[in-house]
């Protein structure tokens, strides 16, 4: 069993700046929910495409996947010693094989992160949520293709579902997108990775914000929040 974070960590936070040489971004929507295990994470730079009438993703352009290529998400198991951060992602939009670790300097009131880089040079501000109390949960469809993880907290919940492809093809495909050789069933299958946030009501969630713009104002229905993820 993992350990658990220390209570100042759970709930909903928003990055508010991330500042790293010649980079100073307050525009992209970036979104983190820590429970006490697991965390969720979600990137909409604000000029993703909206897709506007799109219904899935055999009806993009070859545009607006690019465009969607460039989001950011992840959900793993977080681990913290002392004042220092690492989150050990599971799931990943876009893997690169590194190690994601912070310093975390919180504000006393613990309602403000300060975040550094350790093993790369970065800062990002963080703010707590004002919605975020409430029971938290987690549950974790088991499906070897393509796993779904959902955490809860309050009001709020992130759904993570990875994209199905081998981890040798899914290399091979960014390999591909970098140097413009991609074929559209390629960026396709790439783009195939929902991250989604929304509120919660009458037992039923709102989807506000998601990787698949047209998931966002859908509503579905969500699984127990007491059903404990199998590492």
């Amino acid at each position: 069993m993992a350990d658990t974070v220390p209570p100042h960590y759970l709930g909903l936070w928003r990055r508010t700046l991330l500042t790293a040489p010649g980079v100073r971004d307050h525009t992209t929507l970036v979104l983190w929910m820590q429970t006490a295990q697991w965390h969720a994470d979600l990137r909409i730079p604000a000029d993703r495409p909206a897709c506007q009438g799109r219904r899935s993703l055999l009806e993009c352009s070859r545009d607006e996947l690019f465009g969607m290529l460039r989001q950011v998400g992840f959900a793993g198991i977080t681990h913290v010693q002392g004042n220092t951060c690492e989150w050990l992602r599971q799931l990943d939009y876009r893997a690169t094989g590194r190690r994601d670790l912070g310093r975390m300097a919180f504000a006393p009131a613990f309602d403000a992160i300060d975040e550094y880089g350790i093993e790369s040079d970065y800062a990002e501000r963080w703010e707590r949520e004002p919605h975020d109390s409430g029971i938290q949960g987690v549950a974790l469809t088991s499906d070897a293709h393509a796993p779904t993880l959902c955490l809860f907290s309050g009001p709020c919940f992130m759904r993570v579902r990875a994209r199905a492809m081998h981890a040798d093809a899914e290399r091979a495909a960014w390999q591909h997108v970098q140097d413009g050789s991609a074929c559209d069933d390629e960026l396709r299958q790439l783009a195939d990775f929902e991250i989604s946030f929304g509120e919660i009501a009458d037992g039923q969630g709102h989807i506000l914000h998601s990787t698949l713009p047209w998931l966002e104002g859908k509503r579905l229905l969500l699984p127990c929040p007491n059903c404990a993820p199998q590492r």
